[in-house]
């Protein structure tokens, strides 16, 4: 039997923030953005759709864009759901209310956590922490059932994709980022 691990990114979400965002408003957006489910004009390629149909087991995160995204993939599996699979924190605050495109808020953010820049170390060693056995569940899992899907969120699934390479999975060292973007690990 083959482990495999696909890593798929969520459908693109209900809340997209357009206009300029002052920091002080990046909280309630980003709350907004955690809540968000599927837009329903945003509709999975066919060959994601098979890819999920064959696997053994499918997770998500707890975040309902996530479990949405899972059920519009494979509508009679409940997934397996589990906060280890969240995307990364969204940690930058502005105690100014400096006016940017959320799009800017979030690009200066990803790239901060990207340098793993972080307010204080700790956040950096709990999302490692958390990367590690979010992956070891994957590959503990795959080894078991063969064929598993995470369906989650871009830099959660980056740094995923980056543990598992280290970890001597064959694959991109990049996985697909777009909305429904899917990337296959193997042993």
């Amino acid at each position: 039997m083959s482990a495999t691990i696909t890593l798929i990114r969520h459908g693109k979400p209900t809340i997209t923030p357009r206009g300029w965002i002052g920091g002080c408003e990046l909280p309630q957006v980003i709350s907004q953005i955690q809540s968000a489910r599927i837009a329903s004009d945003s509709f999975p390629p066919e060959d994601v759709q098979a890819l999920v149909q064959s696997a053994q087991l499918v997770f998500t995160s707890d975040l309902p864009r996530s479990i949405h995204s899972a059920q519009i993939l494979r509508p009679t599996v409940l997934p397996v759901s589990n906060p280890i699979f969240r995307e990364v924190d969204f940690w930058l605050e502005c105690p100014v209310n400096l006016r940017l495109p959320f799009h800017m808020w979030l690009f200066l953010d990803r790239l901060l956590i990207c340098l793993r820049y972080s307010p204080n170390s700790k956040s950096q060693a709990v999302k490692q922490d958390r990367v590690g056995k979010a992956t070891e569940l994957l590959e503990q899992q795959s080894r078991e059932t063969g064929a598993v899907v995470l369906v989650g969120h871009g830099i959660t699934n980056l740094f995923i994709a980056r543990e598992l390479k280290k970890r001597g999975w064959r694959g991109p060292r990049t996985p697909k980022l777009e909305h429904w973007g899917c990337t296959t690990y193997s042993l």
